[in-house]
């Protein structure tokens, strides 16, 4: 059975990402995506821009976001903070040397299997059995190979990173199929009771991550 690493781009529509956009709290350097957003989006709608794959293909450089701009109406400004925020649904691959406390000995290991970022380590062991056999043939032990895989899970998850995929893989979530299962207040109150301090993401951070998290391959 082959795993997609990210979630299905041609099923993802258009307009999920516009109620999206609309329900969250963005970050400073994106609100100006809800600046007439209704309207904006209407005219995406009417140019052939029906999914995130569209979209990601007409705004796939600097000049396609030209041509674009200019057919549509729509600013460059405005196009190209849209192309970060489309691209942003599917995180590039987290090389395995930026997951804390992993041994330099099994990433040289694995390396020397081909197997270099999260990526290649889920479309190669994301299965039980293929870990099995990965962990015979690289010297890895399958501990080993059971937690990497499971942080190279955690981070397909959007705006999950290196580092709060390790915090929530230590607090006992340790792929996304466990991820979806909890709520986002019971994400929060695990991560604040196992390290004592108040947790710096939001409940409309984890709301949305676990939204984007259920529409990926488990």
């Amino acid at each position: 059975m082959n795993l997609n690493y990210h979630i299905d781009s041609r099923k993802y529509t258009l307009q999920q990402l516009k109620t999206n956009l609309l329900s969250r709290e963005m970050i400073p350097s994106r609100k100006a995506l809800k600046e007439d957003l209704e309207r904006r989006f209407e005219i995406l709608e009417k140019m052939g821009i029906l999914n995130l794959q569209d979209l990601i293909n007409a705004l796939k450089n600097n000049k396609t976001i030209e041509s674009f701009s200019a057919s549509s109406g729509i600013s460059i400004d405005y196009l190209t903070l849209l192309r970060r925020e489309a691209n942003s649904y599917l995180p590039n691959p987290v090389p395995l040397n930026k997951f804390p406390g992993v041994s330099p000995q099994d990433l040289n290991r694995l390396k020397e299997k081909g197997i270099k970022n999260s990526r290649h380590l889920f479309e190669q062991a994301g299965l039980d059995q293929d870990r099995k056999e990965l962990a015979k043939h690289s010297g890895v032990p399958l501990e080993k190979l059971n937690e990497l895989a499971g942080l190279s899970d955690l981070v397909r998850a959007y705006g999950v990173g290196p580092v709060f995929a390790r915090i929530l893989y230590d607090t006992g979530i340790h792929s996304i199929r466990r991820l979806i299962g909890y709520s986002p207040e019971e994400i929060i109150q695990l991560y604040e009771e196992k390290f004592n301090q108040k947790a710096d993401f939001s409940l409309r951070d984890m709301h949305f991550c676990l939204e984007i998290a259920r529409i990926l391959d488990l």
